[in-house]
């Protein structure tokens, strides 16, 4: 019997499987997968640091609150504002006041600072070396409770004023005020705390000055004082 390619005396096509593409209803999203959603926040975190307070990434600790004490870090638009001005400025005097959540703030951003980047040393400076410790250990709180299912955080090794990140060659470290305190070292950022009640708190903003002539960062934060820091803020030092 003959074909019907033969009757008609030319090659038939073969018609194309034809696979029917899925109906998504208008509003409907497809499932994010875990490791994307982690790739897509990594990029985005490492340009600003503020989406991760967004994304209620971070976490502080308020110890007056005896019911809920671990709270996601507040989403106030002047808090956005203080640390675009942090990343954009290598320079930063800052007045504070109680439950500004000032502290908390910088000390986040220099660990996000030491999370994001390669080869960063940072050092928090209190007037005593127990207080600069307990900075660190803000640091690493923050870090605790930032959520796995978001960041791909990197491993740390935390001792006494110290918090390392050996994978980046990175770490921050806790020192006291004092020139000789800093002088020995090559610092990518310092976070200096309640400068306002140092003993030495010129001569430590001195031994300072190296880091921002390097392209570092350097930011004072304390609460109202008479004295070195209300004359830096307000730009009375002659």
């Amino acid at each position: 019997m003959e074909t019907l390619e033969e009757i008609l005396g030319q090659s038939i096509a073969k018609p194309e499987l034809i696979i029917p593409k899925p109906f998504i209803a208008s509003g409907d999203k497809i499932e994010e997968s875990p490791a994307a959603r982690i790739a897509r926040n990594m990029e985005v975190y490492y340009h600003n640091p503020w989406a991760m307070v967004e994304d209620e990434c971070i976490f502080t600790l308020d110890q007056t609150d005896l019911l809920n004490p671990i709270k996601p870090f507040p989403n106030k638009k002047w808090l956005e504002v203080i640390s675009q001005i942090w990343k954009d400025e290598n320079l930063l005097a800052l007045f504070k006041s109680r439950r500004m959540t000032i502290t908390w703030l910088m000390v986040f951003l220099h660990l996000w600072l030491a999370m994001f980047r390669e080869g960063v040393a940072i050092f928090f400076v209190s007037d005593k070396e127990d207080k600069s410790d307990e900075l660190v250990k803000r640091a690493e709180f923050i870090y605790k409770y930032i959520p796995d299912s978001m960041v791909l955080k990197p491993r740390i090794k935390s001792s006494y004023c110290y918090l390392e990140f050996p994978g980046l060659n990175s770490y921050i470290q806790g020192v006291p005020q004092g020139a000789d305190q800093l002088r020995q070292f090559t610092a990518s950022a310092i976070l200096a705390d309640e400068v306002a009640f140092w003993e030495k708190a010129r001569e430590t903003f001195m031994a300072m000055k190296p880091t921002t002539d390097g392209g570092g960062k350097v930011t004072l934060i304390s609460s109202p004082r008479e004295g070195f820091m209300k004359d830096l803020c307000f730009d009375l030092i002659r």
